[in-house]
């Protein structure tokens, strides 16, 4: 080597070692840890749950009936006041009797005139029987006198029957109220000329009014006769009627797969009326310590539901099942969540399983937004 490319060689080292510290892998810097979710928490409870069946169905009178004519006649007393309670037996029409009544007093007198002419012959045939004995008369003519008893038997018969059909159609001038209820419209006035068969008035039973409803098949083991039944309807939003169940339906509907349930419901005030939509409700199970959240902490997907616990400043992710749900709070069935156990109200949709979080006041300022 000359001592002309002597000074070469230290630069060339140098320039190989930078070249080699230049393909080094250099080392990551930790990554910072994610910061803590603001959260607000609420508490595991335990309180008595009722589970309400909520149907709808429509109320009925238990007795509503059209009365009509059952004689002729022309009205000569209209007795009810339409819309006022009616007590059972009571008139509430009347109709001009006049014409049956002479036929009443026909017929009696001729029963009576029949009557004696019986008892008159009957003696004459007494007479007549020692006389047949004796072979004094034939026994055609005894037998002629028996038969004339015979058809005068028959005459009273039929005008007994006679009479008995005129003291009905007197009966049936008047009309009674067939059962306690409230008189319907008045379209009758004095004077009008009835047939039978034409419409009186209509009488409605108030009190108890019946309610039906239908109730899908898996819930009848709940259901059971006297068990008490809630109603509201849309005429008084702010109060609550109750009623018994009086009916079960033996059969289930095959084609709905739900049956029948009817129910009595009290009326004593008449503030309900036949023909009001009314929504039911019966209570068919209670839980005396049921598991319950507030509703702010449940989180609900297509796939699953969900809330998030809290223990240590660390959120857990606890999948559940829910019973009966109100806009305070939610009832967790088969749950293994003990009363006194924070649940994540505010901040759940920030959290994440494993996640730290950072407990907040509710009275604090700010917080985090979901």
């Amino acid at each position: 080597m000359s001592a002309t490319e002597r000074p070469f060689l230290p630069l060339l080292a140098l320039l190989l070692v930078l070249l080699g510290g230049c393909g080094e892998k250099k080392s990551e810097a930790p990554r910072p840890e994610a910061p803590a979710v603001p959260v607000l928490l609420g508490e595991v409870t335990t309180r008595r749950v009722e589970l309400i069946l909520e149907q709808v169905g429509t109320l009925t009178a238990r007795h509503d009936v059209s009365l009509r004519s059952e004689s002729e006649g022309r009205v000569v007393e209209i007795a009810f006041r339409e819309g006022q309670p009616v007590r059972k037996g009571e008139v509430l029409v009347r109709l001009d009797a006049a014409r049956v009544r002479a036929n009443i007093v026909n017929f009696e007198a001729q029963i009576s005139e029949l009557n004696a002419r019986l008892e008159n012959k009957l003696r004459t045939l007494e007479r007549n029987r020692p006389l047949l004995d004796k072979k004094l008369i034939s026994q055609l003519q005894f037998d002629n006198l028996e038969t004339e008893i015979a058809e005068v038997r028959a005459q009273i018969a039929q005008a007994r029957a006679n009479l008995v059909g005129e003291e009905v159609r007197l009966a049936d001038t008047v009309i009674r109220a067939p059962f306690d209820g409230v008189a319907g419209v008045r379209t009758l006035s004095s004077g009008d000329y009835l047939k039978v068969g034409d419409p009186v008035v209509t009488v409605v039973d108030l009190d108890p009014l019946e309610i039906s409803f239908q109730v899908t098949e898996k819930f009848k083991p709940k259901f059971s006769l006297g068990q008490t039944v809630n109603l509201q309807v849309a005429p008084y939003p702010d109060r609550t009627f109750s009623g018994r169940i009086s009916f079960l339906s033996p059969r289930v509907d095959e084609a709905t797969r739900t049956f029948q349930v009817k129910a009595q419901v009290d009326n004593g005030a008449k503030l309900l009326s036949p023909g009001l939509f009314a929504r039911v409700t019966v209570i068919t199970d209670v839980f005396a310590e049921a598991v319950t959240v507030p509703w702010e902490s449940i989180i609900q997907t297509e796939q699953e539901t969900y809330l998030y616990t809290v223990q240590d400043n660390i959120a857990r992710k606890v999948p559940v099942r829910l019973g009966r749900i109100t806009p305070q709070w939610a009832q967790l069935l088969d749950s293994e969540l003990v009363p006194g156990s924070a649940v994540i109200l505010e901040g759940k949709f920030a959290s994440r399983d494993g996640g730290r979080v950072a407990p907040k006041s509710p009275s604090a300022p700010g917080g985090a937004q979901e």
